[in-house]
């Protein structure tokens, strides 16, 4: 099957790797790439980073990941410790720990039974009394706290920064960088895929690689390639300077909140999201009912603007919005800044000075889809990463280069298989 887009001049530019989307899996998997000397492209529509990738509240996390993932994410973390030396910036990556704060008896039992997994992992994950809280988060006040789950080699880094660095070091390397550069479609030819149509033009390649976050689906439909995603917005907002030192870890609790290196802090609504309802939303909804009903109590399901916008088509055109910028639900994210208030009564009153949301990319099964797609040859998926991608893209950027290259990626990906969604067409 060959798809083309008509009006568009034909440039017929060459790379070995072309990789769709410029947010960290696209430009990660761009610099280990031309790091061996592949010549790779990305093409990215709006700005690096601009979407979801600098939308994250920057928890880099091995806690309470699915068993599939934590393999991954122990990789990931090692390459985090080196990775602003690697990539020749400042990244804001602090390893002082994750901490889910505790309530109540079924949050305990639930992170009780988790801690065998992490320490089957071997991960120093343990659970601390509320007194050892309170030693760790001087300024902590809340006397509801009964104790939390602590692994102390998580950390975190600044998401506005970390794509950014990717591109950099992968320009460095010769990769180039295409922002403000849509992809209108893939082209097929004979079971492979050989070319995009872009706003350059056609431009071939001997394979590529999707990386598009919460556009993939769409991306992927002509091709009848099903990629069962949602857009789940999520949100978050940034506090003046606080007169207290909370350290650089990241607490989940009544809220989840991570201090920047200026004394602000990201404040993130903990454990909710909205879907905004639209035309994903009719495709994939009965795929999506046993998670919706697990996660009944941290999902709202939202019907206005967004969903007469996408099912009058405006998102079906990728130039349209060349960064998604929903509203932030300012109504919690203003009780999220009174609970932390009350946490943190010596930060003095609370001033939001920004608030954002981004649209995350979530599968039924909350894990992520890599490798080749079936019936397709030549073409590679890095999407799916439901809201818990930022802190595995160094090791995503890694393995996606290593499958393009047929090398051994030395992780079993078969939980995130392509195949599990997309039969095989061969």
């Amino acid at each position: 099957m060959i798809q083309t887009v008509p009006a568009m001049r034909h440039t017929d530019e060459h790379y070995d790797v072309v990789v769709v989307g410029g947010g960290i899996m696209g430009v990660a998997t761009a610099y280990n790439l031309a790091k061996t000397g592949v010549s790779v492209a990305v093409f990215e529509k709006g700005r690096v980073g601009g979407e979801q990738s600098s939308r994250a509240w920057g928890a880099v996390r091995q806690q309470e990941r699915a068993p599939a993932e934590l393999p991954l994410m122990i990789e990931s973390i090692r390459l985090w410790a080196v990775l602003e030396a690697e990539l020749g910036e400042s990244l804001d990556w602090r390893q002082q720990g994750h901490l889910a704060l505790v309530y109540d008896e079924k949050t305990s039992e639930e992170f009780e039974k988790w801690i065998p997994i992490g320490r089957a992992h071997g991960l120093d994950t343990r659970m601390l009394t509320g007194e050892e809280v309170r030693k760790l988060l001087p300024h902590y006040r809340d006397s509801e706290c009964r104790g939390g789950l602590f692994t102390s080699s998580d950390g975190c880094a600044e998401p506005e920064k970390v794509a950014v660095a990717f591109a950099g070091a992968a320009r460095r390397r010769n990769a180039k960088i295409f922002e403000f550069t849509s992809v209108a479609s893939i082209e097929t030819e004979n079971g492979r895929a050989c070319a995009l149509w872009t706003e350059r033009g056609r431009v071939k390649a001997n394979a590529i690689v999707v990386a598009a976050g919460a556009w993939t689906s769409r991306l992927l439909k002509p091709l009848e390639i099903e990629h069962p995603s949602l857009w789940i917005r999520g949100s978050v907002a940034r506090t003046g300077v606080l007169p207290i030192n909370l350290r650089k870890l990241v607490p989940w609790g009544k809220t989840a909140y991570r201090q920047r290196s200026d004394g602000r802090v990201n404040i993130a609504v903990a454990r909710a999201g909205i879907h905004d309802l639209g035309k994903e939303s009719l495709r994939f909804g009965a795929k999506f009912l046993p998670t919706a009903r697990h996660n009944c109590r941290n999902l709202r399901f939202c019907l206005g603007s967004h969903a007469i916008r996408d099912l009058m088509g405006e998102f079906d055109d990728f130039t349209t919005h060349r960064t998604l910028d929903p509203r932030p639900d300012w109504k919690r994210l203003e009780k999220t800044a009174a609970l932390f208030s009350q946490e943190y009564p010596e930060a003095g009153p609370i001033r939001l000075e920004r608030g954002w949301a981004g649209f995350m990319d979530f599968m039924p099964d909350e894990l992520p889809v890599m490798g080749e797609i079936p019936g397709f040859r030549g073409l590679f998926i890095a999407a799916g990463f439901s809201g818990a991608g930022f802190g595995m893209g160094p090791v995503v950027g890694r393995i996606m280069a290593d499958l393009v290259s047929a090398n051994d990626t030395g992780h079993d990906l078969r939980h995130f298989s392509p195949t599990r969604f997309s039969k095989s067409r061969g």
